[in-house]
């Protein structure tokens, strides 16, 4: 089983890979949606790592509730990714996944909190 992880944001979207050959997942890139279609992306990753399934963080806020951002995914889900591709997509909660990587606001890390949405569901199936 491949599995596609996303991080989705309104400007960029990171990427990880999970393979039945490496198990461990990986970064591949960070999508600026200002500079590139997002389906065209998307659809050279799906096709390039024959992914059978998305997993894509869902920010949830700290009191359980859903977010400005939670509704964007469910957009991002609705809009994007079940009608072009067509896979099972699973929200994972991403709570604070970002800020336990860096504190940097100048380092692009969508892909490595990809990587990190990606294990926790991995480690959870």
């Amino acid at each position: 089983m491949n599995v596609l992880g996303i991080d989705f944001g309104e400007r960029y979207i990171g990427c990880a890979i999970s393979t039945t050959k490496t198990k461990l997942p990986f970064a591949l890139k960070v999508i600026d949606t200002k500079l590139s279609n997002i389906v065209e992306s998307l659809t050279s990753i799906i096709d390039s790592y024959e992914v059978t399934k998305i997993v894509i963080g869902y920010p949830i806020g700290l009191n359980n509730n859903e977010t400005r951002m939670s509704n964007l995914v469910d957009i991002f889900i609705n809009e994007i990714l079940t009608p072009n591709f067509g896979l099972d997509v699973i929200k994972v909660d991403e709570r604070m996944t970002s800020t336990l990587i860096t504190k940097s606001k100048k380092d692009r890390i969508d892909d490595i909190s990809a990587i990190q949405i990606l294990e926790t569901y991995l480690n959870n199936v």
